[in-house]
């Protein structure tokens, strides 16, 4: 039942529109004065208040203005019950959030009608709250939907990521493994040198050198085939680090590509960070793509989620992969080129991945950044990539990101970051150089 509170200093009045308001159904509370009144709206919460505006100690404008500063009351309609010749106070009441007003004495089928439009307003608002309390639930539930989409998508893509991975590290080590083995077989050999050597030393210190001696040290030398061992030694050895630091770049770049982060922006090379992801993501493009970079030298650090614009450069390079391996399909013998870019242009941070893809047709265009759109067959495709990249930049980072493309010429997608960031960000993280990826 709706609550109407009833403040009036004078019994017979407040009896009256008690009276007008159990007519039309309502439950009325009675307060003689404005800090019963108070107290009541305070334990009650009525939906509307009918409101002397003379009253001894506490007036009832000061009640009204005391109202309006409870966020919990303010939102309740006061109807202001004035005696002719106050229109001062009405004034001042209306400007200090009084809902209506009505004179003394009063005709009960006014006072209803007033009432019943208060308690419109009322119902309005609290529909009206109610509404914003489920969409503020709703843009929660949204939020939590869109982060747990980027992680699923990472996920996604570290476990597509990880085969590709392990080829790149599988070659490296593979001849590691090849040339330890050489190595190991090199000592044999050298060991049995080593030994003949060491007989023809003590002979020596002797005096005793026999030709059998002298014969078995350049069977040794013979076999050891020394001047192939100091040709291919080192050889073997500097592939071997060449394939340690291959393999040390990689981690290195799953490092930075997987940075975890903590939820809040941090001062990052870009052109680091994009260098890792190439890296990690490099048997996607390298039997499709000749990659070429261009990243501008005096580009600042910029503040950005590490892991989630990672993510956005990932879904960008391997869908500009798969349009130039769609390209190769149509006849093409020659490898595409993939094209990464950044510069600083004013307070913004660009990055531009330029494919010799197939092109985006026109009649999708308006669509590409859309949910779940996808022009891939099933099960290649669940079309969140580009979403998820927009809603990265735009979003969490208020940048833009945008594309030019023509059809049969390939696509270029344009991010632009801002430097600084309004909200401050932490301090710069270090990240470990990485090796370009060819």
């Amino acid at each position: 039942m709706t609550k109407v509170l009833v403040v009036d200093d004078t019994p017979d009045i407040a009896k009256l529109m008690a009276q007008v308001v159990e007519d039309q159904g309502h439950e009325a509370c009675v307060a003689a004065d404005g800090r019963r009144a108070l107290q009541i709206a305070a334990d009650e919460r009525p939906d509307v208040i009918l409101l002397d505006v003379m009253m001894p100690r506490m007036s009832g404008m000061e009640v009204l203005r005391r109202l309006k500063e409870d966020a919990q009351l303010r939102a309740i309609p006061v109807i202001l019950v004035t005696a002719k010749g106050e229109d001062k106070d009405v004034i001042e009441g209306l400007d200090d959030g009084a809902h209506d007003y009505i004179t003394k004495p009063f005709k009960k089928e006014i006072l209803a009608a007033r009432i019943r439009s208060a308690l419109r307003i009322k119902e309005n608002h609290d529909r009206l709250a109610q509404l914003n309390e489920q969409l503020r639930a709703e843009a929660a539930e949204r939020e939590r939907v869109q982060h747990e989409l980027v992680q699923a998508r990472k996920l996604e893509s570290i476990g597509h990521l990880a085969a590709g991975i392990a080829h790149e590290i599988n070659t490296p080590v593979q001849y590691v493994g090849d040339n330890t083995r050489f190595l190991q077989e090199v000592f044999a050999d050298v060991d049995k040198l080593m030994g003949s050597y060491d007989r023809l030393l003590r002979a020596a210190k002797q005096g005793d050198v026999s030709d059998e001696l002298v014969a078995e040290v350049e069977a040794a030398v013979l076999a050891a085939d020394v001047d192939y061992l100091t040709a291919e030694v080192p050889k073997a050895i500097g592939q071997s680090l060449e394939g340690i630091e291959r393999v040390a770049n990689i981690v290195r770049a799953m490092k930075g590509f997987s940075h975890p982060g903590n939820g809040r922006k941090q001062s990052i090379d870009l052109n680091r960070a994009i260098q890792s992801t190439l890296t990690v993501s490099r048997n996607e493009w390298k039997y499709v793509a000749e990659l070429v970079t261009d990243f501008a030298p005096d580009l600042p650090l910029v503040p950005c989620l590490p892991g989630d614009i990672n993510q956005v450069i990932l879904n960008l390079v391997v869908n500009a992969a798969q349009t130039i391996a769609d390209a190769g399909k149509d006849g093409a013998t020659d490898k595409g080129t993939l094209t990464v870019r950044t510069r600083r242009d004013g307070d913004w941070a660009e990055i531009r991945i330029e494919d010799t893809g197939t092109g985006i047709p026109a009649d999708i265009r308006a669509n590409v950044f859309d949910h779940f759109f996808t022009t891939k067959e099933v099960g290649m495709g669940t079309g969140q990539g580009l979403s998820i990249a927009r809603s990265i930049v735009v979003e969490k980072h208020g940048g833009t990101i945008r594309f030019e493309t023509e059809d049969g010429k390939g696509t270029t997608f344009i991010i632009r970051l801002p430097i600084t960031d309004p909200a401050g960000s932490e301090k710069a993280v270090q990240l470990e150089p990485v090796a370009e990826a060819v």
